[in-house]
């Protein structure tokens, strides 16, 4: 068993190097690829900024392998959560006139209470028993969400006016304000959760509950609250993931298709339920599209390749992923 699994990690290491391969290779066919020294510097700048993407991809996938962690659930509306959370900062700085950062002040407990009643009024008659119900039923609720969001704000793309401006790190090498702000605030975010799960006595009874829900019921913890308190912190965490994306990019209804694909690809990568996991698949993820944006033809275009990609031959290389699967 172990050798099969020391075969797994080999091969899955041969595609991970192959993959970030590819685009090189096929940007020196392009001619997109100059072997000078402003290339060499553009490249650099690609890199960094995609590292900080992948904070904040890592952010809100981790509240996808949370959910999953714990109730073994599907989330197939987690993306619509990070839409909602974008729709929420425009909102409050176009009608209120808040910071779209500082709002998460309220976004995030309108956020969690959100994902809790969720939890208590949807999915806690569903955790347990067929994989395909609650799948279903995030599914429905994503549509749901989607169409709601249109009513209200039409399928026109927002987008946030916020720290347009570039900070140059060093010559020839800049990254944007948003971008390093967006990081900075996700950094602090992610490691805030990972210290709840470590010391705080109900993030340990959600990693309790994620190894053995039994047990953990028999030892005395409400396992259904637990359920509650998970959801409502992945919901705040997708929230604040749409509040740092809406400062970046544009966005509309449909994205949050996209960051559910994202979310998924991330945790495939890194392994289910796996914290640690999780943030290596954001990075890993977003500097690869990144370099597929930055050599490859259209490559803006051609970037939702990746998260397919890698999804698909993760799964078929090595389903556990990079960190193997494992609980909270």
């Amino acid at each position: 068993m172990e050798k099969v699994d020391r075969r797994s990690k080999y091969l899955l290491g041969g595609f991970l190097v192959i993959a970030y391969t590819l685009p090189f290779a096929i940007g020196i066919y392009t001619k997109n690829v100059f072997f000078e020294m402003q290339w060499f510097k553009d490249l650099i700048t690609v890199i960094l900024n995609g590292f900080m993407q992948g904070g904040v991809y890592a952010m809100f996938a981790v509240g996808l392998t949370m959910i999953f962690g714990v109730m073994r659930i599907i989330n197939v509306a987690h993306g619509e959560m990070v839409m909602l959370g974008a729709y929420l900062s425009w909102a409050s700085f176009f009608f209120l006139g808040f910071d779209p950062l500082a709002a998460m002040v309220f976004t995030l407990p309108i956020a969690f209470g959100l994902g809790w009643l969720i939890q208590k009024f949807l999915l806690n008659a569903v955790v347990g028993g067929p994989e395909l119900t609650p799948l279903l039923m995030t599914f429905g609720l994503g549509l749901s969400m989607i169409y709601g969001v249109e009513l209200l704000f039409t399928t026109d793309f927002r987008t946030i006016p916020y720290a347009p401006d570039s900070f140059q790190i060093a010559e020839s090498i800049v990254v944007g304000r948003s971008r390093m702000i967006s990081f900075g605030m996700a950094l602090v975010i992610s490691i805030g959760v990972f210290v709840f799960l470590k010391v705080h006595r109900i993030g340990k009874a959600i990693r309790a509950t994620a190894q053995n829900a039994d047990v953990a019921m028999v030892c005395g913890i409400n396992i259904y609250n637990i359920y509650m308190i998970t959801s409502g912190i992945a919901a705040a965490l997708a929230v604040a993931g749409g509040a740092l994306v809406s400062i970046q990019f544009g966005f509309n209804p449909e994205t949050g298709i996209i960051y559910t694909l994202q979310a998924f690809a991330i945790i495939v990568l890194g392994g289910r339920g796996h914290f640690i996991g999780a943030m290596i698949g954001g990075v890993m993820l977003a500097v690869m599209e990144s370099l597929i944006s930055f050599m490859l033809p259209n490559g803006t275009a051609l970037v939702e390749i990746a998260a397919y990609g890698l999804m698909i031959f993760v799964l078929l290389i090595r389903p556990q992923g990079l960190m193997g699967a494992k609980e909270l």
